[in-house]
């Protein structure tokens, strides 16, 4: 079926009014937030979200070729453009701590720190860390974490590069997660006590027999537990005021439509989507108290073909 824009226009009026402004209550799920039908188009060339992080403001995204701010409501506020690559991103003070890994040398380093204004997504600072890329951020303590690069091939641990508030680098250490990776660390977040890094598993016959791809370590480094959770896009902390909750609220994001692969192949009809989720955390665990609406869900293109197809049902 071939669509005119007319068309295009009514399924993304449709999938917006369709949305529900995110609302916590405790005792209860909470509602999904959805984007927009083509706010997000920059991802159709900057592929999947690198990472994400949160405050009571909105959502930031990060991906290949820059960051995107949503609000609570799923709609775009703000974004910016960054050289490739942008990895992950975290929010703090005011200020959006990113992992940059430029795809060819700058000034002889590729891992560098990005700073952006929170609001407005202004680049206001950035300096170099490591000679290999880096990907995964998160701030607690005064100290800026980051992961830097490793191959494909699965091996034990990574590389976790510390650097201070100025954006200096102060240590490195080697952690062992008790199971094997792809890459370093994706992503991280933190609770304010612990932090939390999301990576690649390797798979169960290649040193990871549980499938784990998420651990929990001190400020140290030091592993205190680690699980399966789908974090590898991005995820962090909901603050109380928006989670409404006492419970420890984490978000995490998942692509809808087939990822960057399916945007690609259908950029009008299936633009990039994205479902935040949002999971309680007690005992090592996440467990999910999302609630996700069937309707949004659905492509442009399926909404239009299930608005026409209603459309010439003859009235009885």
């Amino acid at each position: 079926m071939r669509l005119n824009n007319t068309q295009f226009l009514a399924a993304a009026m449709f999938a917006a009014m369709t949305g529900v402004v995110h609302a916590g209550s405790v005792g209860q799920k909470m509602d999904a937030v959805y984007t927009v039908p083509h706010e997000l188009d920059c991802l159709v060339k900057g592929g999947h979200v690198q990472g994400a992080t949160c405050d009571e403001s909105g959502i930031y995204l990060s991906h290949g070729g820059g960051i995107v701010k949503i609000g609570w409501d799923g709609k775009k506020i703000v974004e910016a453009s960054a050289p490739w690559h942008l990895g992950d991103c975290f929010v703090h003070g005011g200020r959006v701590y990113s992992a940059h890994g430029y795809s060819k040398p700058r000034d002889g380093m590729r891992g560098w720190i990005a700073v952006w204004d929170a609001t407005s997504l202004e680049l206001l600072e950035e300096k170099p860390v490591e000679t290999n890329c880096i990907d995964g951020m998160v701030v607690l303590g005064g100290r800026i974490y980051y992961g830097v690069g490793a191959g494909h091939s699965p091996h034990g641990g990574a590389l976790i590069g510390v650097a201070d508030m100025s954006l200096n680098k102060i240590d490195e250490k080697r952690v062992d997660f008790g199971y094997w990776i792809h890459y370093g660390v994706q992503t991280m977040a933190t609770d304010g006590k612990s932090l939390f890094f999301g990576n690649y598993g390797a798979p169960p016959d290649n040193g990871n027999p549980k499938r784990l791809n998420c651990t929990r370590l001190a400020p140290d480094l030091t592993v205190e537990s680690s699980t399966r959770f789908a974090c590898s896009e991005g995820f962090g902390v909901v603050p109380k005021a928006v989670s409404k909750r006492e419970a420890t609220v984490f978000f995490a994001v998942h692509a809808l439509g087939g990822n960057m692969q399916g945007w690609r192949k259908d950029p009008v009809g299936n633009p990039p989507r994205i479902r935040i989720d949002f999971y309680e955390y007690d005992n090592g665990q996440f467990r999910s108290i999302s609630k996700s609406n069937p309707e949004m869900e659905r492509s442009p293109r399926e909404t239009v073909a299930i608005v026409v197809a209603q459309m010439s049902v003859p009235s009885l």
